[in-house]
């Protein structure tokens, strides 16, 4: 298709624009003093504004570090983006969780969680040779990165529903901030909730009992002993966590699949039960 006169010209400005930035990073960089020199490192985390280096000849001297191996240099140079980078992150990750209904408390642990996640992810890229547009356009890179990042980890928190309607069954910070600080009763005896499945419990309670344990050796392994130890040995979620050698957490997240797969195997006989 042939292009307006206008559009060619356009063209032409942007094409010129992108050669004038590969220009000005290229000479940035080729003038910058022997690597790991005094001099070097004065250039690299120079703070005066106008007179620091653009962002993406960092990336560039990033990479170059990777590549000679210098580790402690790799991580000087990934200080000064990420310092010169904090503010307008931090400032984007709480501006975008203020779109979602948060309880009281629950967006500071979430933002600092979405802010290291991005500077995880940014890490990455900066690190990797053949994402070499950020060597080109920084912020263009990141704007691109928040997004991946924020979709990702909203989906993680179950906040995000996937084109499937699926969610995350990942357990959301709120849950385990309770799970973790546990209510207590009026004489101050804790009261330690678990993550249970309703109609998998009711289901479970309305069969014969001495069916259900023919019913669990259909569970994998990993499933079937949190299911002992919990319902037959009566041990609690902290100690089965001790015996198997995991965390609470993984203790609470098998004992929900577990559920999930009984409630499963006894939906015909639920059904029958409940008419």
């Amino acid at each position: 298709m042939k292009l307006e006169p206008a559009q060619t010209e356009e063209q032409d400005d942007r094409d010129a624009e992108i050669v004038r930035r590969r220009t000005a990073f290229a000479e940035a960089y080729n003038t910058l003093p022997t690597y790991g020199s005094p001099a070097f490192w004065r250039a690299i985390e120079e703070p005066q504004p106008g007179k620091t280096l653009p962002l993406e000849v960092l990336v560039r001297c990033a990479r170059l570090a990777s590549t000679r191996e210098d580790d402690e240099g790799r991580k000087r140079i990934l200080e000064v983006i990420f310092r010169r980078t904090q503010s307008s992150n931090e400032f984007w990750a709480n501006s975008v969780l203020k779109t979602t209904f948060l309880q009281a408390g629950e967006r500071k642990v979430l933002m600092s969680d979405l802010y290291a996640d991005l500077c995880e992810c940014v890490m990455r890229a900066i690190l990797d040779a053949k994402r070499s547009f950020w060597e080109e356009n920084f912020q263009h890179c990141l704007l691109f990165e928040r997004k991946h990042v924020y979709r990702s980890f909203m989906r993680r928190e179950g906040r995000l529903d996937t084109l499937e309607r699926k969610t995350s069954t990942r357990v959301p910070h709120m849950l385990l901030e309770s799970l973790d600080h546990p209510p207590r009763y009026a004489d101050g005896e804790l009261c330690e909730p678990l993550i249970e499945d309703e109609l998998a419990q009711q289901a479970l309670l309305a069969v014969e009992q001495t069916d259900v344990p023919h019913l669990i050796l259909y569970l994998p392994d990993r499933l079937k002993s949190v299911v002992l130890l919990i319902f037959w040995e009566g041990k609690t979620e902290k100690d089965a966590a001790q015996v198997l050698g995991v965390t609470d957490r993984t203790v609470r997240n098998r004992l929900r699949d577990a559920l999930k797969i009984l409630h499963k195997k006894l939906e015909p006989e639920r059904k029958y039960v409940h008419g």
